[in-house]
Formats: structure tokens, C-alpha cells, sequence
């Protein structure tokens, strides 16, 4: 009987070894993004969800639709039990819990006890994925990137950022798709604001 060769088969070994962990990458960066309910009566809420290993991280907006202008938010973080977190913050009130449950490109949302930082029960439900951006900051990674009026090629301005500009994307202007709207601050403290492809961005690692 003739042995496979032992080079080929580590080879084989390593190779399917590589393939595992792309598939298992992939899969953890398809929930990163960020969801969005919408309600009828015009509120919304935004969730910029991170998730690394079994931690994960979120960020949450919340706009009322009212005279007032009202708004919630949260920040929080915690441990993934079967696809379930329960969120801790170290900014909102401790009375305050959020749950959030993965459902392949969903995102189930419980709020409890969280009226204080206005985000009552009229935002519990299953959010939709609208963009793999997720808040934070980015760094410029193509030579050149023009800031844009709308989320579209055409309304291209003049104004630009580098390769290496730091910018900021921040969850009250958000749009589904490959445009984020960010922010930059140069030297001076002169800020830029407008839209930019989401491909000519890389997110910095805190």
C-alpha cells in the first residue's frame, strides 16, 4: 500500500485549516454593521454593532421625530451566550438593560427600564442590517477621497482627504450602503464634513 506524501498532506491540512478560519471571519464581520429600525410614526433607531470572539460591543441612536428634537443613546458591551448579549455600560444609567439577540442578518432588540436615556420599548424589535460600517474611527486608506454632497457620484466636492487622514464616523447621519457620512478635523481644527466611499476607508482598531 502506498502512504500519501506526509509534505502533501500537512499541506492539505494547513490549506483546509486556512479555509476554516476565512469562513469563520467572514462570518463574524457579515453581523458587524450597523441596523436600523424604522417606526411608523417616523422615529427611528441606529445600532452600530461590533462583535470580536464571543465579546461584542454597541452603540445606539435613537431619534424621537418630535418638535423637541429628541434623542437616545447608549454604549455599551458584554459577553455572546449562544448568539445573546446582554449589554453593560459604564455611560448610562445601571437601571437601564439592553439586550440584543444575533439572527443571521438580523438583529433582535429588547430595552428595559430605559426611559431615562431615552430609548423606551417603542424601539424593541428586529432591526435590519444596512451597512457594514460601524461607528468610530477611520483612517483613509485610498491615495485620495472626495467628500460628497449626497451618497451619490455625482455630487462630488472639492474638498478632499489623503491617504493616512483620520476621520470620524458618527451614528447621526447614516445611509444604507457603500457612502458613509464622516467627519475631519485638520491641523488647523477646520472641519470637513460630507460623504465618502465606505471602500476607501479602513477602520482603526481601538
Amino acid at each position: 500500500m502506498k502512504f500519501p506524501d506526509k509534505k502533501l498532506l500537512h499541506k492539505a491540512v494547513f490549506a483546509a485549516i486556512i479555509c476554516i478560519t476565512f469562513f469563520l471571519s467572514v462570518k463574524v464581520f457579515a453581523q458587524n454593521g450597523i441596523y436600523q429600525l424604522n417606526n411608523k410614526n417616523g422615529s427611528y433607531c441606529y445600532i452600530s454593532f461590533m462583535k470580536k470572539g464571543n465579546q461584542a460591543e454597541a452603540e445606539i441612536f435613537a431619534w424621537w421625530n418630535t418638535p423637541s428634537a429628541q434623542t437616545g443613546s447608549y454604549y455599551g458591551s458584554g459577553t455572546l451566550i449562544s448568539n445573546k448579549v446582554r449589554l453593560k455600560s459604564n455611560e448610562n444609567e445601571s437601571d437601564c438593560e439592553v439586550t440584543l439577540s444575533l439572527e443571521q442578518k438580523k438583529l433582535c432588540v429588547s430595552f428595559d427600564n430605559c426611559t431615562v436615556d431615552h430609548l423606551p420599548e417603542d424601539f424593541n424589535g428586529s432591526y435590519t442590517k444596512i451597512t457594514n460600517a460601524t461607528a468610530g474611527d477611520y483612517t483613509v486608506f485610498a491615495a485620495k477621497s472626495y467628500f460628497h454632497k449626497e451618497p451619490n457620484a455625482a455630487s462630488k466636492l472639492n474638498s478632499y482627504v489623503v491617504k493616512g487622514n483620520k476621520v470620524a464616523l458618527k451614528l447621526d447621519r447614516i445611509e444604507a450602503g457603500n457612502w458613509v457620512y464622516v467627519y475631519y478635523t485638520d491641523p488647523k481644527g477646520k472641519e470637513t464634513e460630507g460623504y465618502i466611499l465606505l471602500t476607501d476607508l479602513r477602520k482603526l482598531e481601538i
